[in-house]
């Protein structure tokens, strides 16, 4: 008995399986945005995503080469969206694709084309593109606020050499202006070549509300340090929000 394979179906079945698992990486993400604010917005758009997926499952019972394009844009805009946060998602969408074009392939002569379905796979990658532009806007403004509610005052440096070896530490105090989920003070210490000597924490803190805050970064090394540079971090592992030189004599 000869086996008939419906790529039509198994297409639509795979696609219908990449809209769950893509819903389901998008709330992954959105979970963690008590760590990183910016999941909460990735992890949404994540989540629309995998919804237009259904539209592909739509449009495959009129053309399903615009299936296969929809699919592929969404497996795309997937890990755009939240890298490999989306991998899963993205890599089955696309063999959706793959198989709405073999099924093509297979019944082209049978395709009654619909330019105006094109449209749809067009405002997906348009709906994409203005969250991503919306979310790039928002991140400068976000940054620009960040920088503006931090600052310092009362700094110095007390290092001084003895039987040869430099130490000691710089001090102030941290100026903060708007509630922050996270904040650290990383300092590093520069010799007059300009080469980093050392590498302290002055700070770290979650939930950080308006107030002034201690900074106390350490120094120890057997040069005695001209400058040292203060960033001021929001997200782990992201880039600083505010950064300022210090000399010193």
């Amino acid at each position: 008995m000869e086996i008939t394979i419906n790529l039509k179906t198994v297409s639509t079945i795979v696609a219908i399986v990449a809209v769950i698992i893509g819903i389901i990486e998008g709330l992954n993400v959105f979970s963690l945005s008590g760590l990183v604010p910016d999941f909460v917005f990735y992890g949404s758009l994540a989540i629309i995503i995998a919804i237009l997926g259904l539209l592909g499952v739509y449009i495959s019972k009129m053309d399903i080469r615009i299936a296969a394009i929809q699919y592929i844009i969404l497996g795309l805009g997937l890990f755009i969206a939240i890298g490999y946060y989306g991998v899963i998602g993205c890599v089955i969408f696309i063999v959706a694709g793959v198989l709405a074009i073999a099924e093509y392939v297979q019944t082209k002569n049978e395709v009654t084309p619909d330019k105006k379905l094109f449209l749809i796979p067009v405002l997906t990658i348009v709906i994409i593109v203005l969250f991503l532009l919306a979310s790039a806007g928002l991140g400068v403004l976000d940054s620009m606020s960040a920088s503006d509610s931090v600052s310092f005052s009362g700094l110095s440096a007390a290092i001084s050499n003895d039987y040869g070896v430099t130490s000691g530490d710089l001090t102030g105090t941290l100026n903060v202006d708007k509630d922050f989920d996270y904040l650290e003070v990383k300092v590093r210490f520069y010799n007059s070549n300009n080469l980093t000597l050392y590498e302290s924490y002055a700070y770290t803190g979650s939930n950080v509300h308006p107030g002034k805050y201690s900074v106390d970064a350490f120094y120890y090394g057997n040069e005695m340090p001209t400058k040292a540079v203060i960033e001021v971090y929001n997200e782990v592992n992201g880039d600083p929000i505010h950064t300022q030189n210090v000399n010193i004599n």
